[in-house]
């Protein structure tokens, strides 16, 4: 597979830093065997491109992971479980749905208002549905009643399942929706019998990531392995 390397840009996590990363080729579907193997050396998806950090100063961005055998919920998190116990859950092929499509353009008004998103929501909510580069992704849905309140998009491999991107209903701040949908995501994971959900990068300064070290225990690809960081390094 070909790979390119882009040219610096604006950090979009911290400030006054540059970012380079190495992207596939797009012109090549990723295909789930591929990105399988990518997401176990640190890359992540963005439709239908692989990519990962490569910044020649900065070694911040930490692709992360948690083993789903070994995460038992704290007890922020089993409050949050049982705040949401009377919420539904569907696993669903990714697909455009307008009650989602709806709930996602509230979701970035509320979120990202001003930034540049939110009056591209129509555009992001069709790329994220139907450019996945060959790889199988479902939506873990959750309903309270017959409303839709939450939405995990999230890849399926045999390396483990992957967070894409969750959305959920801004109205509805008390119930932690965020954290519910990663328990959800762990648990769909365990039922699966996949290894690993893996979360994404993280970057111990910046506060928008800092959510993730709450899900313990915490891998972290680094220096070409995968290493569970110390309690001192999530504080």
């Amino acid at each position: 597979m070909n790979f390119y390397r882009s040219l610096p840009q604006a950090c979009p996590y911290l400030p006054g830093r540059e970012e380079t990363l190495v992207l596939s080729d797009p012109a090549e579907a990723i295909g789930a065997e591929r990105y399988s193997f990518l997401l176990q050396e640190g890359f992540r998806r963005n439709g239908a491109v692989a990519y990962r950090p490569d910044c020649r100063h900065c070694q911040a961005c930490l692709s992360v992971r948690v083993p789903v055998g070994d995460f038992r919920p704290n007890r922020s998190q089993k409050r949050n479980l049982r705040r949401n116990a009377d919420l539904r859950l569907e696993l669903r092929p990714a697909q455009r749905e307008a009650e989602a499509e709806a709930l996602f353009l509230r979701y970035l008004r509320h979120r990202h208002p001003g930034g540049g998103m939110d009056n591209q929501g129509e555009r992001l909510y069709r790329e994220m549905m139907e450019e996945r580069g060959g790889v199988e992704t479902v939506l873990l849905q959750s309903f309270l009643g017959d409303r839709l309140v939450a939405v995990a998009l999230t890849d399926v491999l045999a390396a483990g399942c992957s967070a894409v991107y969750t959305f959920y209903e801004p109205d509805l701040p008390r119930r932690g929706l965020g954290t519910w949908s990663i328990l959800a995501q762990l648990h769909w994971t365990a039922r699966l019998g996949l290894p690993y959900l893996y979360l994404g990068y993280w970057i111990a300064d910046s506060k928008k990531m800092a959510y993730k070290r709450q899900f313990q225990p915490l891998e972290a690809y680094t220096q070409g392995t995968w290493q569970v960081l110390p309690a001192n390094d999530l504080s």
